[in-house]
């Protein structure tokens, strides 16, 4: 791809340490059913002025798998273009982002506060609103004003 968009300078990121040493001649492949790819690779790195690869430790490389996952959920037919992925980095979790204040100017946990902390439905709530509102009070502690979300080991959230 990078030799079709006539890149002239690459910069190759990989979580796979031996690999990478491989790619930069700096170790020995020895694995003869391998060969074949080393060759290859040296053919394609003649395409560019520079080439560098450079090792990032898995931890460090969580956007590269999540990329790789959701390429591997895609099916494409092989002449179809792929629009580029514009990646924004924010400063707090998406979760955040959409979070949005109800229709009542209340907040989502309003009503199951309200049921702990005085057993009362919405007033226009039908059966089976009610019904899942305590079924997901059960889920959460009142203390003082702080509402707490009950974990399976006993922590509180």
């Amino acid at each position: 791809m990078a030799i079709n968009l006539d890149v002239h300078e690459l910069l190759v990121l990989g979580d796979f340490y031996l690999l990478i040493r491989q790619a930069r001649g700096e170790w020995e492949n020895r694995d003869i059913k391998l060969i074949p790819y080393k060759r290859c690779l040296e053919d394609l790195i003649k395409n560019f002025k520079s080439i560098e690869f450079r090792y990032i430790p898995r931890f460090h490389n969580e956007l590269a798998d999540a990329l790789a996952t959701l390429a591997s959920m895609l099916s494409y037919p092989g002449n179809t273009d792929i629009d580029s992925l514009e990646i924004q980095v924010r400063d707090r979790h998406n979760y955040c982002n959409i979070i949005a204040v109800e229709a009542d100017g209340e907040p989502w946990y309003h009503d199951i506060k309200q049921f702990i902390e005085v057993r009362e439905y919405p007033v226009h709530g039908d059966t089976d609103q009610k019904r899942t509102i305590r079924r997901v009070a059960n889920g959460f502690l009142l203390s003082g004003d702080i509402l707490y979300k009950r974990t399976p080991n006993l922590n509180l959230l």
